[in-house]
């Protein structure tokens, strides 16, 4: 009886299961087909908002080009732009009035063709402001956007080199010159922005009236005369040579080189391209002891656009070769392209687009075809030659791997869709039945990338395999593994798209790769005889300059703490050599005149050399670019200088945001001041946003809000806690501390206060983020997700904003920055408080010149300075060398985006630093732990949380009774722990 009753349960529990199986396939069934929309528009989120230029091409293949057409418009005389209106005798001699285009300005102008067609836009125009940033505009044609890459043109600057009152150094070595901005009349094409194309955009006009309208994102000009032209054809090299007279049997060539520094530029449309020095003894000028600027720097001048051109003086009439001497070592084995012009046109097709070869040494490349030069006539005088980066020969790969980009995001999308975003390594999918061309898709991609592997290989046939595009190879290879078992992916998705080594990242890094073509230029040989001098040196001159510098390093070096002279201030800095060649310059041409104070400055190669050279009494009078947590510990130590004691330091401090006060104060006293200051803001993609109908979230709890519909598109929010893998520092933890009003430390200094009600309502928050909302715990790069879409809203900081300025061209304009999310209060305020770290600036103990450490830190710290350092470092280096000043005056003046600064400065209003008390470590490696206990362990917060106090106490009393401020269970003196009310009183702006 038992046995039949148990057969009989068993049979039951059987078809139960497979009932709930069938059922469960039908629900998947049915998801899947409510999903699909969902699919849609979130691949739709992907995807760009317009067409891209390429794909525009294509659908125009039967629109014509009409010849011989040009149509020039004066926009002036449009009534739509009368407030914009600037009067001939304002306009800088150009012929007629003019229109002034700033910032959100909106100009509208007609087009009257006679035949629909295709027809390239070019703009006359003079710049106006003095930023280093190019201006930028969009355009539309009939109130729409044609392609993608209309959303951003580029209206760029002429620059040359500002001659210096002081080429030289104290020590000798060749100082870099400034940039400065060419005002003049230029004209230029509508171009893709990305340079990926480098012939001017083609617009399609219909027959008879189109309007035009084209809106400034940023910058000021003047905008004249807009043409309207036919696209051209550049003629042939064969074409080229009957165009000027054959040269006369017998006549006489001159065999003189005609030498030109690549250095000695005429003028350049970056202002960060830059010369450098390199130590070759055969790059002119040269100087075994000193360092001379000799070449122009590859890294300086490897993006798309950035032109250089040179003037060139002939003797006579005739043809003439051109010899680059150039170094491109940076891309393995793939040549770099430029698009060579002569008097400003590219004189033949075989120099629109001229490969220079991968070479390790420095090589004489003269411009011609197997061997043979290419001949350029020109007449007796002055011509200028330019040469333009080119990437046009990346662009099928670049396009086709930001489509496999998106398509992977799509289909990774579906799969975790499919499975509710959730890893199980015991489950089997049936993957293949819900998509079941993802086998052939896979291979097909892995085809379409072994396909561009050989395509780009043949840019050099001179090798099999070109070794700087072989991420293809990894990422086909991966591809077509993952293939062999489709079913397999949703637990391969670290290979497919989400792991630092997955398919996706490979191709992402080989984009960014792709998207540069660095080339170091020595010297220009123009001539019609004679013999180029050898590239390199010989071996025994290579010797003889290795033996005399080997003798040189000797002698004392530029730049090192061993060459102090009594009676300069010696000031150690902690950061590369440009940095600091830069200030040094400043302060030998403002600081001493003014002061009469000597400053020398050093590089500091380790901060951690600051506590040593204390400890021997080696140590600086001033060091520059500390980590802010530095000063404390001198301070507690009696290392540091207090600042308070120093006259003006009521008005210094007022530059500065008051919570970033906090880490350098001790006691009584403020021992630094901050120099530059990172900030932790919010980081939006508006375009997926806009498409999902989400707006920014300004608090928590609409962060909250928004995070189901982002989830259930497979999208996520990124907390900066998902960086850190291990160890979370305060910089990640304290926001959800401070913003639900808890504190770190109790009155007395002596306990921590991590278990007070408010603290444990932030701790709370914190780990439910990931345990109940489901944030990813690790997310070891940001900026890849939130480029790719994956992740198109998080908190982030400084070197991602960076980061997206300089290396994601393809995103520009459709990603913006807000306040970081906060707690709202019940007077209706939100609480935004984030930590800023960044560097200091602080005066050592031992100096025998506080004073004038004092007066030297107050002058580089002022507004002023701060501005042109600023400056300087932009136009000098370019824009991945922005200068985080913690100066909040100055921050409004420095040649950023006006609306981020706007958003930066407010955020700084919120800055606040974590306090710091003896033991304070301990306190931030348990609520580390604590994070860790909760949301791995699953413990609940009180209990993890109690536990962490008891050990963090124990510590901060160890501390304290170390430094004087316990002893044998009572407390000796109090010890005033620094937040920002008791900060706010030195700080107190009128």
């Amino acid at each position: 009886m038992k046995k039949t009753y148990r057969t009989l349960l068993i049979c039951l529990m059987i078809t139960a299961l497979l009932v709930s199986g069938f059922q469960g396939q039908q629900v998947q069934a049915e998801t899947n087909q409510a999903a699909a929309p969902q699919a849609e528009a979130s691949a739709d989120s992907l995807n760009l908002l317009e067409h891209t230029y390429s794909e525009k091409l294509q659908e125009w293949s039967e629109v014509p080009i009409i010849p011989n057409t040009s149509i020039t418009v004066s926009p002036s005389q449009n009534k739509e732009n009368k407030g914009l209106i600037v009067s001939q005798q304002d306009s800088f001699d150009y012929n007629q009035e003019t229109l002034r285009w700033s910032k959100d300005a909106k100009i509208t102008f007609d087009i009257n063709v006679d035949q629909t067609g295709l027809y390239q836009l070019a703009f006359d125009y003079y710049m106006l402001d003095e930023s280093i940033l190019p201006t930028e505009g969009y355009l539309q044609i009939n109130g729409q956007y044609q392609f993608y890459e209309s959303r951003n043109l580029l209206f760029p600057s002429n620059w040359e080199n500002k001659p210096l009152a002081e080429k030289w150094d104290r020590y000798g070595n060749e100082l870099l010159p400034r940039s400065q901005k060419v005002k003049h009349w230029q004209t230029v094409y509508a171009m893709d922005s990305s340079y990926f194309h480098m012939e001017p955009l083609k617009f399609k006009l219909e027959k008879g009236l189109n309007t035009v309208t084209l809106v400034n994102t940023r910058g000021e000009l003047l905008l004249g005369n807009i043409r309207v032209e036919a696209p051209a054809q550049i003629e042939t090299y064969e074409d080229y040579l009957k165009r000027f007279p054959a040269e006369e049997e017998g006549a006489k060539r001159i065999d003189t080189l005609l030498i030109t520094e690549a250095e000695q530029l005429l003028y350049k449309n970056d202002s960060s391209i830059r010369a450098a020095s390199s130590r070759d003894s055969k790059v002119t000028p040269y100087d075994t002891s000193k360092l001379l600027l000799n070449m122009i720097e590859a890294g300086s001048y490897e993006e798309g656009g950035q032109s250089l051109t040179w003037e060139l003086d002939v003797p006579q009439d005739g043809y003439y070769h051109i010899s680059i001497k150039y170094l491109q070592d940076k891309q393995y084995d793939l040549p770099a392209f430029r698009r060579i012009e002569l008097d400003g046109v590219v004189p033949f097709r075989e120099v629109d687009n001229y490969a220079f070869p991968y070479t390790k040494k420095w090589r004489n490349e003269t411009l011609g075809s197997e061997g043979k030069p290419y001949q350029f006539y020109m007449t007796k005088g002055k011509h200028t030659l330019s040469m333009t980066v080119n990437l046009s020969n990346m662009r099928s790969l670049a396009e086709d791997i930001f489509m496999k980009m998106k398509e992977i995001s799509r289909m990774t999308l579906e799969i975790k869709k499919l499975t509710g975003n959730k890893l199980d390594l015991y489950r089997d999918w049936n993957l293949v039945e819900y998509m079941p061309d993802i086998k052939q898709q896979l291979e097909g991609f892995a085809d379409d990338l072994d396909q561009h592997f050989v395509e780009i290989s043949a840019l050099n046939p001179k090798v099999k395999e070109i070794g700087e595009v072989v991420n293809l190879k990894l990422a086909s290879k991966q591809l077509r593994s993952l293939a062999k078992d489709p079913n397999e992916l949703p637990n391969r998705l670290n290979l497919f798209s989400e792991g630092s080594a997955s398919a996706s990242q490979l191709l992402g890094t080989l984009l960014q790769s792709i998207s540069k073509s660095p080339l170091a230029l020595d010297r220009i040989y123009v001539f019609q005889e004679g013999k180029l001098p050898s590239p390199n040196a010989g071996f025994f001159e290579k010797l003889w300059e290795t033996v005399k510098r080997f003798f040189l390093s000797f002698t004392k070096q530029s730049y090192s703490s061993s060459n102090k002279i009594n009676g300069e201030l010696e000031v150690w800095v902690n950061r590369p050599r440009p940095f600091v060649e830069l200030m040094q310059k400043m302060i030998d041409e403002q600081f001493t005149p003014q002061s009469g104070i000597a400053v020398k400055l050093s590089i500091m190669p380790d901060e951690n050399k600051l506590v040593l050279a204390n400890a021997s009494n080696r140590q600086p009078d001033v060091a520059l670019g500390v980590s802010n947590w530095i000063p404390y510990e001198l301070a507690i130590r009696n290392a540091a200088m207090d600042l308070r004691q120093f006259k003006g330091y009521e008005e210094t401090i007022k530059r500065f945001s008051k919570g970033a006060i906090i880490p350098f104060s001790f006691e009584d006293g403020v021992y630094a001041l901050p120099e530059t200051q990172n900030f932790w803001v919010l980081f939006y993609r508006k375009d997926i946003l806009d498409s999902l109908k989400l707006t920014p979230p300004d608090t928590w709890e609409e962060v909250v809000e928004m995070l189901p519909e982002l989830q259930r598109l497979g999208m996520n929010f990124y907390e900066p806690l998902a960086l850190y893998k291990g160890f979370k520092p305060f910089n990640a933890t304290t926001p959800f501390i401070y913003q639900f009003d808890g504190e770190l430390f109790d009155e007395s200094g002596m306990n921590t206060a991590i278990d007070s009600e408010h603290a444990l309502e932030g701790m709370k928050f914190m780990t439910d983020l990931f345990t109940i909302y489901n944030l990813p715990q690790d997310v070891p790069n940001f900026y890849h997700h939130f480029r790719y879409g994956t992740m198109p809203i998080g908190i982030s900081d400084f070197n991602t904003y960076i980061q997206l300025k300089a290396a994601a061209p393809e995103i520009a304009n459709t990603w913006k920055i807000a306040l970081h999310p906060g707690v709202e209060k019940p007077d209706g305020t939100v609480a935004r408080w984030a930590p800023s770290g960044g560097q200091t600036g602080m005066i050592f103990e031992g100096t025998k010149y506080a004073e004038q450490s004092w007066q030297f830190l107050d002058w580089w710290l002022s507004t002023p300075v701060q501005v042109e350092f600023a400056n300087l470092m932009q136009t000098t280096y370019g824009m991945t060398f922005m200068w985080n000043t913690a100066n909040l005056e100055a921050l409004e003046q420095v040649p950023w985006p006006e609306e981020d600064k706007k958003i930066i400065s407010e955020q700084f209003e919120w800055v606040r630093e974590a306090s710091r008390v003896p033991g304070a470590y301990m306190v931030e490696r348990e609520i580390s732990n604590v994070w860790n206990r909760v949301v791995f362990n699953g413990d609940n917060p009180r209990t993890a949380i109690d536990d962490a106090v008891v050990r963090t106490n124990r510590e901060i009393l160890r501390k304290m009774e170390e430094f004087g401020y316990y002893a044998k269970g009572k407390m000796i003196k109090p010890y005033p722990v620094p937040t920002i009310t008791t900060i706010d009183k030195w700080v107190e702006r009128k």
